[in-house]
């Protein structure tokens, strides 16, 4: 009798045990036989469960399983423990986040999330569905929902440089505002066979490697990922691009026309080859990152935000695209020793636009309609040089270049070049402010508001043109008086051409320019017969 009832008391020890480790197998979560954490249940009709989310989390331990009742929980979550948060039905068991905020943040290592929907996050642009946050690693998301966030999943934060490692990223759907997966900061992550709609995977900043990314889809399109690969060739029909590290990579005959954030992202490449492509309803058709001498070349844009984005890249070559209908077609910032010629860009805000950029040859292009600016430079640009372009029809100035808004000489842009230019129809045909020894020569201004101005701008040389028939103003000056007017024809037989200006002050309230008293300078060898420039 007494051996029965030990008998009996194992097996039922041991059942125990069984139902318990069958229970955390069904619901995802590793355990061993001889233990496993506690499972704190969210919602449902249990009489110990949770109302909250963060209710479980904050009495959860290192370990434990929080298991959450389908339902629609309100709440904007932070995991801060080592814990598998787990939803009974990812179609139905919603984390709302009531567009404040992440809707779940994580800063724990080993954190298991799966089968949940996570649905607006708040409004600003770095806010996401899940974002990982911290010096954090191994981290699972698998099977969720993530839609209607600024951002789906974000590996770290923009400006803030924490290390996150070994994230899988797998078997998601992924629709939302700016980004699907954004790898501010990841190392050896993997993103493994999730559905991405209208936004894919970015690299905004550059601090990852040695990823895995496989057997993912954008709009029904594969959405291909090239780490450390060279000598290869991009087979057509894909929905999205991502080289990271990658060497003489050809990217040609690809229709890059569904609606995506990013076309093609070279993130620390060389030599690569973007070749006869065509681009449409992107952020960024072409987004190249810390990446050096490449080529973009007869590739054709229509309706994007950038056609061709440069940002710390440096010797590329981007020529004779065709480009309509950005709001900027070509944009360079913080890159250097690039050429771009003989693209023709029609109807943008700028055509082509420079910020902290220098020593970059832009010749033989073709700009026109042009909401903004034809060429703009802003903010320490140096050594840029301007050669025989034609601008037409913009409504700002053909050629804009601004220095600080205080002219300190290693922030205003200077030493740049505009030659044998053709600046035609514009309110301005050059504006120079802020700018410094730059040398405008060889140009054809005619037919703008105001042919040349120049505004708190010193030293500069505006020398050897052809400046007539512009309708208020051929040439004007506003604290300006070390800039030199020489050797200009200006359609007269005057052998002195007086040039109005004046000392202003700028009223940033009303954003306004305010004359103080009026100057005039002039041009004293002005030629009687115009340039022959072609």
């Amino acid at each position: 009798m007494k051996k029965s009832f030990v008998f009996l008391a194992i097996f039922m020890l041991i059942g125990i045990n069984l139902l318990s480790i069958s229970e955390a197998e069904n619901l995802g979560v590793t355990t061993s036989p001889n233990s496993i954490g506690n499972i704190l249940y969210v919602g449902g009709s249990g009489p110990g469960n949770f109302s909250k989310i963060q209710y479980a989390i904050d009495n959860a331990s290192s370990g434990d399983t929080v298991f959450v009742y389908s339902g629609s929980y309100f709440e904007n979550v932070k995991v801060n423990k080592s814990i598998s948060l787990i939803g009974e039905d990812k179609k139905y068991t919603i984390i709302e986040g009531r567009k404040r905020s992440d809707v779940i943040k994580i800063v724990s290592s080993n954190v298991i999330i799966k089968e949940f929907t996570l649905n607006n996050s708040g409004q600003f642009t770095g806010n996401a569905g899940i974002q990982l946050d911290d010096e954090i690693d191994n981290i699972e998301i698998i099977d969720n929902i993530l839609i209607n966030n600024q951002i789906g999943i974000a590996l770290g934060e923009e400006y803030f440089y924490d290390t996150i490692t070994h994230v899988t990223i797998e078997n998601n759907f992924l629709k939302n505002e700016r980004f699907g997966i954004a790898i501010y900061i990841g190392y050896e992550t993997k993103i493994a066979n999730n559905t991405f709609i209208d936004r894919g995977i970015i690299i905004p900043y550059g601090f990852t490697r040695d990823n895995t990314v496989i057997n993912n889809t954008i709009n029904g399109l594969p959405l291909v990922y090239l780490e450390k690969q060279k000598d290869k060739t991009v087979q057509p029909n894909t929905g999205q691009i991502i080289l990271v590290s990658c060497e003489n990579i050809t990217v040609t005959g690809q229709n890059l026309d569904e609606e995506c954030f990013i076309g093609i992202e070279l993130y620390g490449c060389s030599d690569c080859n973007i070749f006869k492509n065509s681009f449409s309803n992107k952020a960024w058709s072409v987004f190249s990152l810390y990446s050096r001498d490449c080529n973009i070349e007869k590739n054709s844009f229509e309706n994007n935000t950038y056609a061709i984005y440069l940002k710390n890249s440096e010797r590329h070559t981007i020529k004779s695209n065709n480009i309509n209908n950005s709001r900027d077609s070509i944009h360079l910032y913080y890159s250097d020793e690039n050429t771009i010629s003989k693209n023709n860009l029609t109807n943008s805000r700028t055509g082509i636009n420079l910020g902290h950029s220098s020593d970059n040859s832009i010749f033989d292009n073709k700009i026109s309609y042009v909401f903004d600016h034809g060429i703009d430079l802003f903010f320490a640009c140096f050594r840029n040089k301007f050669i025989n372009n034609t601008i037409k029809n913009c409504l700002d100035a053909g050629i804009y270049i601004l220095g600080s808004r205080k002219v300190f000489w290693d922030l205003a842009s200077n030493r740049n070049e505009i030659s044998r230019n053709q600046l035609i129809d514009n309110e301005w045909g050059v504006l120079l402010e802020e700018a410094a020894f730059t040398t405008v020569s060889y140009n054809n201004i005619s037919g703008n508001d105001y042919g040349v101005e120049v505004i708190s701008a010193k030293y500069n040389l505006i020398s050897e043109n052809n400046i007539f028939e512009n309708e208020k103003e051929d040439a004007y000056f506003k604290n300006s008086y070390s800039s030199f007017f020489t050797k200009n024809f200006w359609n007269e037989s005057k052998r002195v051409h007086k040039i109005n200006g004046g000392a202003y002050t700028y009223n940033y309230w009303g954003e306004t320019w305010e004359l103080l008293f009026r100057l005039i300078k002039f041009d004293w060898r002005p030629v009687k017969e115009p340039y022959d420039i072609i």
